[in-house]
């Protein structure tokens, strides 16, 4: 028999929905029926209740291998457009052939002679956003999208150019064919707006349709970031998608491999504008929007690229905070620059990255610094600095590991980057948090996972608690409880001791502090408990035993703190199960070996 078959709970990040974790095991925990012969099953599932509150400040790395965030169409009813749409000069008349060969595009045909012919709908927003519509040429052939004022950008459907492009809010504009004469239209501004205008015209200036003069359009989009994501159709309701308000975080490598559990603190980032780089103080050099598929997967990366002065090549950025602790980080590829695979990060001391081979160079006095490998050429480059005595934070290029940040320019292409980051107080980086706001920081709310009413999975006179986690600076914590006076738990984080601990009628009977944690990286432990027999296993190997104690009635589990609260868990927890006995050492030892 395989230890698994043994368990009677087993969480394997991959059976999940907003709220829920599901114990895999099939109709939940196994269960002895009357005859004591495991004919049958309980049916109670035993599932984890997964909880962020009502936060969408979130990112995961998906099957794909890519970031995936919270998306939202802040739209309603984005492709019925005879309902909460205001119509000037216009009429619109459903049922005609679509980009994605349904019928469910709209004909726009002007109706009267005002200024502009145009479809609104409101929105209140500050944040930097992108407008879409799919849109073919009709009897006229240009399509406007408007924000508030004076922003707009004008596309030509006859041919699929750009056209005008105005506003001191607009940042960028694109046209996308689809096929068939079809084209995605999109219009991505910074700062508050209030509506939401579809135009059609004759020409670039918008000039109102003449009566019976038309185009088409289908599903427009109103989103946050810089680029148009995939159609997120809305109704009454906005449309959304991604990692979801509750959705438990199953965070994938960049290969889209090793699923495991996203378990996180609350963090806060301090950037606002997190993917938007233009309002950075940039010196000796440019910044261009939307220039290379980012880790994210769409195009919404941004290029550096140094002038051919002396000077400091570089852009920074205040991100506030009060700590002498921050960590900063942000993700980049290098460009191919003669001379240009070091990024430099800079708080006071320096940093230095090599984004051609993924490794890091000269650490700045007062800091710890890291690179890690996103896949396609991305790193995520990221260091902690504990004696900072301001919120900026430079990024620049140099030719050298630490080079000298003066130096002349070649005037060539440096690096993309995508996704900067400021935490203030942390000793390391969290996951990507994005803040697509102009308004400040945004925060990300703490995971918690636990099930409670589960005595039947827990063995209440003996048992095994067993997990495969990724250790971080953080301790984290795996917590059978009933209340804080009986509990079983085990507990360890970088640079500690394996720590293992038994609590009954709030009298500590068994408490295991030793041996030394790894400094990186995913640990098996296994904690056996029966009364007057206690043994932790971890990676594999005995770390200690009791031989005294009695044990605890407990009715809950939870990846974290339990009857202490949320928080400190485990960066990632790839495997979590419990045992109705205590396994022989032998076995502890198989079940943990790596």
């Amino acid at each position: 028999m395989a230890l698994i078959d043994k368990a009677s709970l087993l969480m394997v990040p991959s059976t999940y929905e907003a709220g829920k974790l599901y114990n895999v095991l099939p109709s939940g925990n196994r269960a002895p029926d009357s005859t004591d012969q495991n004919s049958g099953y309980d049916q109670t599932r035993a599932d984890f209740d997964f909880d962020r509150g009502s936060n969408a400040a979130a990112s995961r790395i998906n099957s794909f291998g890519l970031i995936e965030k919270y998306r939202e169409n802040l739209l309603v009813q984005s492709n019925q457009f005879d309902t909460t749409w205001g119509k000037v000069n216009i009429s619109t008349t459903n049922g005609q052939e679509g980009y994605d060969g349904t019928n469910n595009a709209w004909k726009i045909e002007g109706t009267g002679s005002a200024a502009f012919s145009y479809l609104l709908q409101s929105e209140s927003n500050n944040i930097v956003k992108t407008r879409s519509v799919y849109a073919k040429a009709g009897s006229v052939s240009y399509l406007g999208i408007w924000g508030s004022g004076s922003n707009f950008g004008y596309f030509d459907l006859s041919n699929g150019t750009l056209d005008n492009i105005s506003g001191s809010s607009a940042i960028t504009h694109s046209i996308t064919d689809v096929g068939n004469g079809w084209y995605r239209c999109e219009f991505t501004t910074t700062g508050s707006t209030s509506s939401f205008y579809i135009v059609a015209s004759a020409n670039a200036n918008g000039t109102s349709l003449s009566t019976g003069d038309y185009i088409y359009i289908q599903s427009a989009q109103l989103e946050s970031g810089l680029v148009a994501t995939e159609v997120l159709t809305s109704g009454a309701t906005t449309g959304k998608a991604g990692v979801l308000v509750d959705l438990p975080r199953i965070n994938y490598d960049a290969n889209g491999e090793n699923g495991s559990l996203l378990l996180e603190p609350s963090r806060q980032q301090l950037f606002n504008y997190s993917e938007y780089f233009g309002d950075w103080g940039v010196s000796a050099g440019t910044l261009t929007a939307n220039s290379a598929t980012s880790p994210e997967g769409v195009k919404n990366a941004y290029l550096f690229t140094e002038d051919t002065t002396t000077g400091y090549h570089r852009f920074a950025k205040n991100s506030g905070g009060s700590n002498s602790t921050k960590t900063f980080s942000v993700f980049a590829k290098w460009a191919g620059g003669s001379g240009r695979k070091w990024l430099t990060m800079d708080n006071g001391p320096i940093c230095y990255f090599d984004l051609e081979n993924g490794v890091k160079g000269n650490v700045g006095a007062n800091c710890t610094a890291d690179i890690e490998d996103y896949g396609n050429g991305w790193y995520r480059c990221y260091f902690t600095h504990t004696n900072s005595i301001t919120g900026t934070l430079y990024i620049g290029s140099s030719n050298t590991n630490g080079g000298a940040g003066n130096h002349l320019g070649n005037g060539e292409n440096a690096f993309y980057l995508y996704g900067a980051q400021a935490e203030d107080g942390a000793t390391y980086a969290s996951s990507y948090i994005p803040n697509h706001s102009g308004t400040g920081g945004v925060t990300r709310a703490a995971d918690s996972c636990s099930v409670t009413g589960a005595s039947d999975v827990i063995g209440q006179t003996e048992g095994t608690l067993y997990a495969e986690f990724e250790i971080g600076e953080d301790n984290a914590h795996f917590f059978l409880y009933t209340n804080t006076s009986n509990a079983i738990y085990i507990q360890t984080r970088i640079g500690d001791m394996w720590r293992a601990y038994v609590i009954n009628g709030g009298v500590y009977q068994v408490t295991i502090t030793t041996g030394s944690v790894p400094t990186s990286g995913f640990v098996k432990m296994a904690f056996a408990y029966k009364e007057n027999d206690f043994a932790l296993y971890a990676n594999g190997s005995l770390i200690g035993s009791d031989t005294s104690g009695s044990v605890p009635a407990c009715d809950s589990y939870d990846l974290g703190l339990g009857p202490y609260g949320a928080g400190f868990s485990a960066k990632q927890t790839k495997q979590t199960a419990l045992f109705n006995e205590r396994l022989s050492n032998a076995e502890l030892a198989t079940l943990t070996t790596l």
